[in-house]
C-alpha cells in the first residue's frame, strides 16, 4: 500500500488498473489493452506472476474521488439539497470500519490515514497498518472497482485475515456487488460452509493439464462442513465424540494419524454420521469408521453394537482419558522420565482404587440410571412396537421385569468386587470420571508439574517424536 499517489485522468487510471497499461484511442485500443493485460498486468505468466497493483488501485480510487468532487462542485448551486456523491472510497470506508470496528479511516488528497478508536490523536499513514488491515482494504477496493457483471476469483480469502472476520468481510463485499459472480478457492471449511446458495466443487486432483473434480450433492445427510472437510482430506475418516478442544481429539488424531479425525460431539452423532457417510461410498469412495466411549455399556450391549454396526468401534475402557492410565502407557512415560516404573504405577493403581472406592455409590447409581434408560428405550422402540396393544404389553413387561433397587445392588456389588480384587483394568473399564488423571497423581509422580494437561501433553509429545515408544503406546 503506497504512502501517497497522484491522480490521473479517469480513463487512464481505469485502463492501468484493469489492463496494466494505457493506450490512447486507436482502432485497435481494445486489442492493445488485452495484450497489456497479458504482458504488463500478468508478466506473460498469469499462473505464477506476482500481481502488484495496490498502487494502481489507489490511483483509481483517488482519481474517482477527485472526479466526483469536481463534478459535484461544478454542478453545485446555492441552497441545493446536500446530495453529495458516494464514491468507492466512501463505500470502502464503510465496509472496512464495519469489519474492523476498532479502527477509523481518514481520506485526504492522494493518501489515506487511520487511527485507533480509543485514541483519535494517534493518526498514522494507512500504509503502516497491519497485513490484515491492509489486505481487507485492498480486497474491498479491488472488488468495488471491477466492471459490472464481472467474474471475481478469490484465491484463499482467509489469507492474512483472522477467521473471526473473514465471513463478515465477504458477506459485506458480496452485498456491495450482487451483479458479480464470486469464485473462491479455499482450504477453509468454515468459510466454505458460510457461503449461501453456492455450488461447491471438490477439486480432487490435477495432472498438469486436466482437473479431476466433483460437484458436491445437496442431498447429503452429513453436516456440510463435515462432508467437505472429509472430501478434502482424501484419507479414511474416523468420527469421534467430543470437540476440537477435547482430550479425545488431541489424543486420537495423533494415535490414528493415518485417518482424518473428526469430532462430532455426541455418541449418537457419531453413529448417525458414520452410517450416513458410508451410505455415500458410491460417490466419494472414502472409508469411514466411528469410535465411541464404552461409557456405562454392558458387555452384551457392546457385542450387539459390534454385530450390527461393524463400522463403529467401542473403547475397551470407560472413556478416552482412561487409556492414559493403562499400565503400559504409564510405564512408557515413567521410563522416559527416568522414574521407577513399578513404583509409580503401583502408586497410581492404589490412588485410582481408593478414588473409585470413594465414588462407588455415585458410580453405581449412574450405571443403574443408564441401564434403566436403555431398557425403557427398548420398551418404547417404535420400530418394534406396531400397535397400542403391543406398546401397553411392552411397558407392562418393562415395569414387571426389574426392580431398581436390585439393579443398583447388583452393580454396587460388582464394583465392590473390583475393589476387593484390586482389579485395576476392570475399574478403568467402568469408571467414568473426568477427575481420574488428577486423582491418580500420575503427573506429579512423573515430575510433570506444569498445569494444563501436562501428562496428556507429554504423552502426545512422545507420540510425535519418539518412534519406538510411540509405537508401543499406540
Amino acid at each position: 500500500m503506497p504512502n501517497e499517489v497522484s491522480t490521473k485522468s479517469i480513463v487512464r487510471a481505469e485502463a492501468e488498473f484493469m489492463f496494466g497499461g494505457y493506450y490512447p484511442d486507436t482502432i485497435n485500443q481494445q486489442l492493445e489493452h488485452l495484450n497489456n493485460k497479458k504482458y504488463k498486468r500478468w508478466g506473460n505468466k498469469p499462473n505464477t506472476f506476482l500481481l502488484d497493483d495496490f498502487e494502481k488501485l489507489m490511483v483509481l480510487l483517488h482519481t474517482e474521488e477527485y472526479e466526483e468532487s469536481v463534478k459535484f462542485k461544478e454542478a453545485y448551486t446555492p441552497n441545493q439539497p446536500d446530495d453529495k456523491p458516494i464514491t468507492k472510497l466512501d463505500r470502502i470506508q464503510i465496509i472496512w470500519e464495519n469489519v474492523l470496528p476498532h479502527r477509523r479511516l481518514i481520506k485526504k488528497a492522494g493518501t489515506i490515514e487511520t487511527y485507533p478508536v480509543e485514541n483519535s490523536e494517534n493518526i498514522y499513514n494507512a500504509s503502516e497498518m497491519s497485513d490484515g488491515e491492509r489486505i481487507v482494504f485492498y480486497l474491498i477496493g479491488e472488488v468495488l472497482s471491477v466492471p459490472k457483471d464481472a467474474i471475481i476469483i478469490i484465491d484463499e480469502p482467509e489469507m492474512h485475515i483472522h477467521n473471526s472476520i473473514t465471513k463478515k468481510l465477504w458477506d459485506e463485499i458480496e452485498s456491495e456487488r450482487p451483479d458479480c459472480t464470486f469464485i473462491y478457492l479455499t482450504h477453509d471449511i468454515d468459510f466454505t460452509t458460510s457461503r449461501q446458495d453456492a455450488f461447491r466443487i471438490w477439486a480432487k486432483s490435477f495432472n498438469g493439464s486436466v482437473w479431476d473434480y466433483e460437484i458436491l450433492p445437496d442431498d447429503s445427510h452429513l453436516p456440510e462442513q463435515v462432508y467437505l472437510e472429509i472430501l478434502g482430506s482424501r484419507k479414511p475418516i474416523l468420527f469421534i465424540e467430543g470437540d476440537s478442544s477435547s482430550i479425545d481429539y488431541k489424543l486420537l488424531q495423533v494415535i490414528f494419524n493415518e485417518y482424518t479425525t473428526k469430532p462430532l460431539g455426541s455418541c449418537q452423532k457419531v453413529f448417525e454420521t458414520t452410517k450416513s457417510f458410508n451410505e455415500q461410498r458410491d460417490f466419494h469412495n472414502i472409508a469411514s469408521l466411528g469410535l465411541i466411549d464404552r461409557d456405562r455399556r454392558t458387555d452384551d450391549e457392546i457385542k450387539y453394537i459390534n454385530k450390527n454396526n461393524p463400522n463403529i468401534w467401542v473403547t475397551s475402557v470407560a472413556e478416552i482419558e482412561n487409556f492414559l492410565l493403562l499400565e503400559k502407557v504409564i510405564k512408557e512415560v515413567t521410563t522416559n522420565m527416568m522414574k521407577d516404573s513399578d513404583e509409580v504405577f503401583n502408586q497410581v493403581k492404589s490412588n485410582i482404587i481408593e478414588f473409585f472406592n470413594v465414588q462407588k455409590e455415585k458410580q453405581a447409581l449412574e450405571h443403574s440410571i443408564s441401564k434403566v434408560e436403555r431398557l425403557f428405550k427398548n420398551a418404547t422402540d417404535s420400530t418394534a412396537v406396531k400397535t397400542i396393544t403391543e406398546f401397553d404389553s411392552s411397558l407392562t413387561t418393562f415395569w414387571d421385569e426389574f426392580n431398581v433397587q436390585d439393579i443398583y445392588t447388583e452393580v454396587l456389588s460388582e464394583f465392590q468386587q473390583l475393589i476387593d480384587n484390586t482389579d485395576y483394568d476392570g475399574i478403568l473399564k467402568v469408571f467414568n470420571n473426568k477427575g481420574m488423571i488428577a486423582n491418580s497423581k500420575v503427573d506429579s509422580l512423573c515430575s510433570l508439574y506444569t498445569k494444563d494437561d501436562a501428562y496428556l501433553n507429554y504423552i502426545i509429545d512422545i507420540l510425535n517424536k519418539n518412534k519406538d515408544r510411540a509405537a508401543r503406546i499406540k
